[in-house]
């Protein structure tokens, strides 16, 4: 018999207690590296849904790498899925995501001290890194490609940084942080285009190398210039 879901009960949001109910059944050993998951149309007959949140759920654990998605086959549970990969921690962040004010307030400082901290300790190769990938972008992020593909362009940059760091915890934290904000980000390139994300990585440099006499201030505005039509 394949993997079967019961029907959602609760009040919370929809897509978060399916993220959360495979969760629990990854923990407690029902489903299994490998496994394949029911279709879309047979989740949403399972669970009593609509298509939507069960869409929504399913990019969020394919961003963390939980499922993959095979054309041609189904929607299956990662084979290489680790420890990490089950985080509290990180499926707590996922499931607070909804909550878009408290996730820019709470990147708005996380980026802070990340700014701070490379002004501190990172060497000028850390920083040539750095500006290899922003030119890289200049190249790349092109109109014509999808909003999605731009999306994956733009967090190799914010990668870059977390990199700098030599922090693992920054590391795991900030990569989480970056993936649940993907939908937010596709958004933003949506509805503004390249130009303010080049000019928001451009801010970043600038911060990084001590450009900005105080390093944050523009960071700090270009986020929420950008996040805050997403925050209503």
């Amino acid at each position: 018999m394949g993997v079967s879901f019961e029907i959602l009960t609760s009040k919370d949001k929809i897509s978060n207690q399916i993220v959360s109910l495979i969760k629990n059944r990854l923990i407690d050993g029902s489903i299994k590296p490998g496994d394949k998951l029911p279709t879309e149309v047979e989740l949403v007959e399972q669970m009593g849904v609509s298509r939507t949140p069960v869409r929504e759920a399913m990019k969020i654990l394919e961003a963390i790498g939980i499922i993959e998605i095979r054309r041609g086959e189904g929607m299956f549970i990662s084979e290489d899925l680790s420890k990490s990969n089950l985080n509290p921690l990180i499926f707590s962040l996922i499931l607070h995501s909804n909550n878009i004010s408290k996730l820019v307030e709470f990147r708005l400082y996380f980026e802070e001290m990340i700014i701070q901290l490379i002004r501190t300790n990172c060497t000028e190769d850390d920083l040539q890194k750095i500006r290899q990938v922003y030119q890289s972008q200049q190249e790349r992020m092109r109109a014509d490609l999808s909003t999605e593909k731009l999306a994956e362009i733009d967090l190799e940059f914010h990668y870059a940084v977390l990199g700098a760091t030599k922090n693992p915890f920054i590391i795991e934290v900030g990569k989480t942080i970056y993936e649940i904000s993907k939908p937010q980000i596709t958004k933003i390139l949506e509805q503004f285009g390249v130009e303010k994300t080049l000019l928001t990585h451009k801010a970043y440099l600038d911060a990084l190398t001590g450009k900005q006499p105080i390093p944050y201030t523009i960071v700090k505005e270009r986020i929420r210039e950008n996040w805050s039509p997403l925050e209503n």
